[in-house]
């Protein structure tokens, strides 16, 4: 399920949404990026960083880019444990616990989309910018468009996995 999910968004992305950015170069939302944040949370980190690597590399085939997806891909692959970790509860996540807002909350997903799409988006803006005189220019549209991402991930999010309705004993 996993590579299918990361196959449709990579194709989704490269195919309808690859010049999506509705105010320019400060947002431009990377979809395929969600697929990489269901990785299961009780994936070991060698998955997390060959899902990273996949979804990088497809994306770097689709959308005619150099190496720059597959190495903000296998950053955020390898950073993802580490995020996961930090962002844990007291007691820990359950066996059976997945990265949705129905296991773990909105203050919890919100955040793990954002923190992991600043680092995935902020490798973009290094491989992109080898100069360090550009650096400066180029971070706040990364810091942007990884709000932007992390909006669009939570939008999907919603769609995809709407919370259950409680049902009231009136």
């Amino acid at each position: 399920m996993m590579v299918l999910r990361i196959i449709l968004l990579v194709a989704l992305q490269a195919l309808l949404l690859r010049d999506v950015a509705p105010f320019g170069e400060w947002t431009r939302p990377q979809w395929a990026l969600w697929a990489l944040l269901l990785v299961p949370l009780q994936a070991s980190p060698f998955v997390k960083l060959i899902a990273g690597f996949a979804m990088g590399t497809a994306l770097d085939i689709a959308l005619g880019t150099y190496g720059q997806h597959m190495v903000a891909g296998t950053l955020l692959g390898g950073f993802l444990p580490t995020i996961q970790q930090a962002l844990a509860p007291r007691e820990g996540y359950e066996v059976t616990d997945q990265p949705t807002l129905r296991d773990l909350g909105a203050s919890w997903l919100v955040g793990y989309l954002l923190i992991s799409s600043l680092v995935y988006h902020l490798a973009l803006l290094v491989v992109a910018n080898w100069y360090w005189h550009l650096m400066a220019a180029a971070l706040l549209p990364s810091l942007t468009s990884a709000l932007f991402t992390t909006l669009c991930c939570m939008l999907l999010h919603m769609m995809v996995y709407a919370p259950e309705r409680r049902k009231s004993g009136l």
